[in-house]
């Protein structure tokens, strides 16, 4: 039977630091000041995310294509909403002559990515172009809908939503001011194909970047070789993690993933597929969870 240990939930990771921009750094400053290091030890010489622009008065997510270190700074949305990254790939890897990409995104991002890289037809070229995979740590993605009906229940009208964090075993959001939700209420506004992840901390990724605020740091899980680098000679602050950040991470984590395996389960016992899942992927998933004790985890793609 598969566990929900830490293995299971956070992956295999070589280290875990603390990373802090300055006073009063927020996690939008802390990925920043990371991508710039990334930057300024040409480890990359681009970089591929996600914005939020308003459009006729409608707040929409966009996929964005950063070409340097200055351009970082007109994109402070640059990480916490999904928006098709994927989308702009082929455009990128071959109209463009960068060598050395990154690509910051959720777990179903970089699937889809790492699944283009070495089973797509047409697309196995892009395997010699990411240079540096930053996988967001992910509590689910709420629609923008979603999210202004979690603010409106807490009588907020502003519908600008400038950051979203998690801090402590709560879900932040901020307007017009900070609001803080709980998992269980931030939950009912998930997507219903996040509701049948088992990925939450990005596996397949070379950093997990946590957007927490904790004492103004952020975590980061560190999975590959080229991704130490970036933490090694830098101008902002780095410690390594204590047992109490990871554990409230994992924690969180756990609670997201028992709902996620009862839908699962659920969903494989009626039969029902899914967005994301058939009932073929249902069924072996029930099937790991309830008879097979799977070593290695890593190699599994839920």
């Amino acid at each position: 039977m598969l566990g929900l240990n830490r293995h299971f939930i956070l992956g295999k990771y070589s280290k875990a630091f603390l990373i802090k921009a300055g006073k009063r750094a927020t996690p939008k400053d802390n990925l920043r000041i990371l991508l710039e290091s990334a930057f300024d030890k040409n480890l990359i010489d681009s970089v591929i995310g996600t914005t939020v622009r308003s459009e006729k008065g409608v707040t929409v997510t966009t996929p964005v294509f950063i070409k340097s270190r200055e351009e970082l700074k007109g994109n402070e949305q640059f990480f916490f909403v999904h928006g098709g990254q994927n989308s702009i790939l082929k455009e990128i890897t071959q109209k463009y002559s960068f060598e050395k990409v990154a690509v910051v995104g959720h777990s179903c991002v970089l699937d889809g990515i790492n699944k283009m890289q070495y089973f797509g037809i047409g697309y196995n070229f892009t395997a010699l172009k990411f240079a540096l995979k930053i996988g967001i740590f992910c509590v689910g993605a709420a629609s923008m809908e979603g999210i202004r009906c979690l603010l409106k229940e807490k009588g907020e009208r502003s519908e600008k939503i400038n950051e979203i964090f998690i801090n402590k075993g709560k879900i932040y959001i901020k307007s017009s001011k900070l609001f803080a939700f709980s998992p269980e209420e931030y939950y009912f506004y998930v997507n219903e194909g996040c509701k049948v992840c088992m990925n939450l901390s990005s596996r397949g990724s070379d950093i997990t970047f946590v957007p927490c605020l904790d004492n103004d740091y952020s975590l980061c899980f560190v999975r590959s070789s080229r991704a130490e680098k970036l933490f090694k000679d830098v101008p902002f602050e780095v410690k390594e993690a204590g047992e109490a950040e990871i554990s409230r991470v994992e924690n969180m984590a756990r609670e997201i993933l028992k709902r996620n395996i009862e839908t699962i389960l659920e969903r494989a016992e009626l039969g029902i597929p899914s967005n994301k899942w058939d009932g073929n992927r249902y069924g072996r998933f029930s099937a790991l969870w309830n008879n097979i004790y799977v070593e290695n985890i890593e190699e599994e793609v839920f």
